[in-house]
C-alpha cells in the first residue's frame, strides 16, 4: 500500500503543479514531437543564424536539424570575412556552413553582399591608400558579388544584397542631425559607399547580384524597420529603386526588438506598407532584448551576469507571442522568419541579454513554447464587447471586467511603471502583459477565454507583486491574492438566491496541543439549526446532524471553501431544492502550507490526522449538535486536501464512513480491502486533468463491490469550478 500511496501523491502533485504552472507560467508542451518548422509549415520557414560551433557540435547540429528549415551564416559570408584583401579569399568557414546545408537539405540565406560594416574596405582605395573612383569600386564590387553568388548559387535561395543603407535619424550624418546648409536631410547613411557613389551603389549591387543569379530572391535588409520614420525612408528608397527598374524582390526586416517594443501596431503597419512594394518579406535577424534598446547599432548594453527575473521572462514570452501573431497574419507575404543565433550563448547581444527562445544551454524557454504552441483560432478572435465588472470586485470598482465569452479585461493606473503583468492568462504564457494606452493607463485583455469559475491572480509591476485594488482578497498560494469569477453555464447552483432561507457560517477557534497554537475552523450550519424535533419516545429535543469535514488544497486555508468554493451557498441551494437533508460542514486549516515541493517522500498527513481526529472532531462534537459515529462523518478534500483525505481514511477507517477525493487522486480496491468499511466513495476532477484515471478507478471500485461515484467536470482543470461541481454532486449521496 505504501508504494501505491506514493504513486497517488505524485499524481496529485503533478496535477497541482500543472495548475500552478498554468497560472504562473511555467512552460508546457502538449506537442513535444512538433518543432518550430513543423508548427509553421503552413505559414513560413523558420530560420536561424549559425556560427562555426553550431555546425561542429553534435547536440547543436541535432537541434538545428530538428527545429529549422532555413539557415543564415551569421558572419562567415560577410565581405570582410570572405574577401579581406584584393585577391585573397577565405572560403573555409562559409563553405562549412554551405556544405552543412547541402548535406542536410536545408535552404541557405545569403548574408550579405554589401554593408558599411564588416566590409571589404580595400575596395575604396588603391595600392597607395588613395581613394578610387566609383567605376573602380563598382568593378571590384561586381567581381566580389559574382564570385560569391556563383560559388553558392546551388544552395543559396536568396541574398541580403544591401544591408543598412538608410539613416536612423534622417539627417545627412546617417545617425540623425540636420542636412548640410541649403540641403534637405538625407535619408541615407553617410557611409563610404554613399560618399563615393550616392545611392547609385544600391542599384549597382542589386544589378550585379541579378546578373550572377537570375533565380535568387534579392533583398534590401535593415533594422528599426518598424519605426514609422525609418519605415517611410526605407519604403521611399525601395520604391524609387523599383520604379527605376532595380531588381529588389523583397525587404528584410531585421527584427532586433526589445521586450517593450515595437508595438504590434507598428509592426503590422510596417509589413502592410512594405507589401505595397514587394511580394517577399523576410524577418532576417530576430531577437528580443530584455532592456529598452533595439536596432542594429553596434554599441549596446550587454546586461548583467545574474539570473533573469521571472517577470522579465514573461515579458520576453509575451513579446515573441505578439509579434509571431502579426507575422502569421501576413503569411501571404512573409516567406521566412530567422532568429539571429541559435541560443543565448551565441548571441551578438551577449548571453546576459537573454534574447532568444533557446537559453545559453540550448534549452527551450517559455518563449519557445509560446511561439510554437499557438492556437490559430485565437489569431483572429475578437472578444465580444459585453464586458461587465467582475462579481468579485470591491463595491464601486469597475475593474477588472469579464465578458460572456470568458475573457477578462484589466485596467491599472501606474503611470511611472515600465511593465504591468496580470498573472491570469492562458497556460504557458506567464500571465497577461498589459500595455500603456494613450492616457498612460495600463490595459489588456486575456488572449482567449478563461476556464469558467474562480481564478486567483495578482499584479507584477516592474518586478514587484501587488494585489489588484479593484477586487477583494482571497487566500491562495500561501498569500492573499486578487480573484476573478468567469461566468459559467451552470453557475446557478452556486448563486445566491433571495427566495430561500440561508444557513450561516461560524468561526470556531480551538487550542491545538499538537501544534502548540490556536487553530481556526469555519463551520457551516444549515438553516433551522437548533430547532426542536421529536426524538425517541416522543421526547422533544434539538435536531442533530451528520458532519462533512471538507479540506482545501495547498496554499489555501479555512477560508477557501466558504469563500472561493461557495460551500455554504451550494449547501443552501441543495437543501432548499430538497436534494439533500441538512448536514454540517466543517472547513479547517489542513496544515498544508508548510509543505515544500520536492519533499514528497516526507509527506504523510500525520500532523493533520492528529489535529483532525484528536483535537478538532472532539471540539465540533462538543460544541455543535452532531450525530455520533463514523456513519455520520464524511471526509473529503480537494487537491492536497484530497491527498490528506486518502491517507487518513485508509489509516483510520473507523472514523469516517464516507470518503471523497476532489482532484486528489484515486482509491484502489486492494488499498481498502473490505467494502463494508465505507458506505460511499466519491472521486472527481476536471476534464483537463486526469479523467481516465478517475473513470478507471470508479469502474474498478464498483466491480469490487464498492458504492462509488465519479464526476468529470466539463471544461475545467485544477480549479474551483471543478470542486464546486464535485461538492454539489457528492453532497447528494452523503449520509444515506
Amino acid at each position: 500500500m505504501r508504494q501505491t500511496l506514493k504513486t497517488a501523491l505524485t499524481l496529485v502533485l503533478a496535477m497541482t503543479a500543472t495548475s500552478l504552472w498554468a497560472q504562473w507560467g511555467a512552460p508546457q508542451d502538449p506537442n513535444p514531437t512538433v518543432k518550430l518548422k513543423d508548427a509553421y509549415k503552413d505559414y513560413f520557414m523558420i530560420g536561424v543564424a549559425l556560427n562555426q560551433r553550431n555546425v561542429s557540435n553534435d547536440d547543436q547540429i541535432n537541434l538545428v536539424k530538428a527545429e529549422f528549415n532555413s539557415i543564415t551564416a551569421e558572419n562567415d559570408m560577410k565581405p570582410g570575412e570572405l574577401h579581406p584583401k584584393e585577391g585573397e579569399w577565405n572560403w573555409e568557414k562559409a563553405d562549412k556552413i554551405a556544405n552543412f546545408c547541402r548535406q542536410n537539405g536545408i535552404k541557405l540565406r545569403g548574408h550579405c553582399l554589401c554593408w558599411h560594416s564588416q566590409f571589404a574596405d580595400w575596395m575604396f582605395t588603391d595600392k597607395k591608400g588613395k581613394p578610387v573612383k566609383k567605376e573602380v569600386f563598382y568593378e571590384r564590387l561586381r567581381d566580389h558579388i559574382h564570385t560569391v553568388v556563383n560559388r553558392y548559387k546551388d544552395v543559396v535561395y536568396c541574398w541580403d544584397v544591401v544591408n543598412e543603407a538608410i539613416s536612423d535619424g534622417g539627417g545627412f550624418g546617417g545617425f540623425g542631425g540636420f542636412g548640410r546648409r541649403g540641403q534637405a536631410p538625407s535619408p541615407y547613411r553617410d557611409s563610404r559607399h554613399y560618399q563615393l557613389c550616392g545611392d547609385e551603389f544600391i542599384a549597382k549591387a542589386f544589378e550585379f547580384a541579378r546578373e550572377a543569379d537570375p533565380n535568387a530572391l534579392l533583398f534590401y535588409n535593415d533594422y528599426n524597420e518598424c519605426d514609422p520614420g525609418k519605415r517611410d525612408r526605407i519604403y521611399n528608397m525601395v520604391k524609387k529603386m523599383k520604379d527605376a527598374g532595380v531588381p529588389i524582390d523583397g525587404i528584410g526586416m531585421q527584427g532586433h526588438y526589445n521586450v517593450y517594443g515595437p508595438s504590434e501596431e507598428d509592426i503590422d503597419a510596417a509589413i502592410t506598407k512594405y507589401k505595397e512594394l514587394v511580394k517577399h518579406i523576410h524577418v532576417t535577424e530576430l531577437d528580443i532584448r530584455m532592456n529598452t534598446e533595439m536596432g542594429g547599432q553596434l554599441r549596446f548594453s550587454r546586461g548583467e551576469n545574474k539570473p533573469v527575473a521571472g517577470y522579465m521572462n514573461t515579458l520576453l514570452t509575451d513579446q515573441y507571442a505578439r509579434i509571431f501573431k502579426i507575422f502569421r497574419k501576413h503569411k501571404d507575404v512573409i516567406d521566412c522568419v530567422t532568429f539571429w543565433n541559435l541560443g543565448d550563448r551565441d548571441s551578438w547581444l551577449g548571453v546576459n541579454n537573454h534574447p532568444l527562445p533557446f537559453d545559453e544551454n540550448y534549452k527551450p524557454k517559455q518563449a519557445y513554447y509560446a511561439i510554437k504552441n499557438f492556437n490559430p483560432a485565437l489569431d483572429n478572435a475578437v472578444p465580444k464587447e459585453d464586458f461587465v465588472p467582475n462579481p468579485m470586485n470591491q463595491p464601486g470598482q469597475e475593474w477588472p471586467q469579464v465578458n460572456s465569452e470568458g475573457y477578462a479585461r484589466f485596467r491599472v493606473e501606474a503611470p511611472d511603471a515600465k511593465s504591468v503583468i496580470v498573472s491570469l492568462g492562458l497556460g504557458g504564457r506567464g500571465g497577461t502583459v498589459l500595455r500603456k494606452d494613450k492616457d498612460g493607463v495600463w490595459v489588456g485583455t486575456t488572449e482567449g477565454p478563461m476556464d469558467p469559475g474562480f481564478h486567483y491572480y495578482h499584479l507584477t509591476i516592474d518586478g514587484g507583486t501587488f494585489n489588484d485594488p479593484g477586487t477583494h482578497n482571497y487566500f491562495g498560494s500561501c498569500r492573499w491574492e486578487s480573484g476573478i469569477e468567469i461566468p459559467a453555464p451552470d453557475q446557478d447552483f452556486y448563486a445566491w438566491r433571495k427566495d430561500i432561507p440561508h444557513g450561516n457560517i461560524q468561526q470556531v477557534n480551538f487550542w491545538s496541543e499538537s501544534t502548540g497554537k490556536m487553530q481556526t475552523a469555519n463551520v457551516y450550519l444549515p438553516y433551522g439549526y437548533g430547532k426542536l424535533v421529536k426524538g425517541k419516545g416522543g421526547k422533544i429535543t434539538q435536531e442533530r446532524y451528520p458532519v462533512l469535514y471538507l479540506q482545501h488544497g495547498w496554499g489555501e486555508n479555512e477560508t477557501s471553501w466558504p469563500v472561493q468554493g461557495k460551500a455554504g451557498i451550494i449547501m443552501d441551494n441543495l437543501i432548499a431544492d430538497g436534494k439533500i437533508k441538512p448536514f454540517i460542514v466543517v472547513m479547517a486549516y489542513g496544515l498544508t502550507n508548510d509543505f515544500k515541493f520536492g519533499t514528497i517522500g516526507q509527506f504523510t498527513a500525520k500532523e493533520f490526522e492528529t489535529l483532525l481526529i484528536d483535537e478538532l472532531i472532539p471540539v465540533i462534537e462538543k460544541q455543535f449538535l452532531t450525530k455520533e459515529g463514523k456513519w455520520n462523518r464524511a471526509l473529503a478534500g480537494l487537491s492536497m486536501g484530497g491527498m490528506e483525505t486518502k491517507l487518513i481514511t485508509l489509516r483510520r477507517p473507523e472514523v469516517f464512513g464516507y470518503w471523497g477525493l476532489l482532484s486528489g487522486g484515486q482509491y484502489a480496491p486492494d488499498e481498502i480491502k473490505d467494502p463494508k468499511i465505507v458506505k460511499y466513495i466519491f472521486e472527481g476532477c476536471g476534464d483537463k486533468e486526469n479523467p481516465a484515471g478517475i473513470n478507471k478507478s470508479i469502474a474498478d471500485l464498483k466491480a469490487a463491490g464498492y458504492n462509488a461515484e465519479g464526476l468529470i467536470s466539463e471544461g475545467t482543470a485544477h480549479e474551483f469550478l471543478t470542486w464546486r461541481r464535485c461538492l454539489y454532486q457528492m453532497a447528494q449521496s452523503l449520509f444515506k
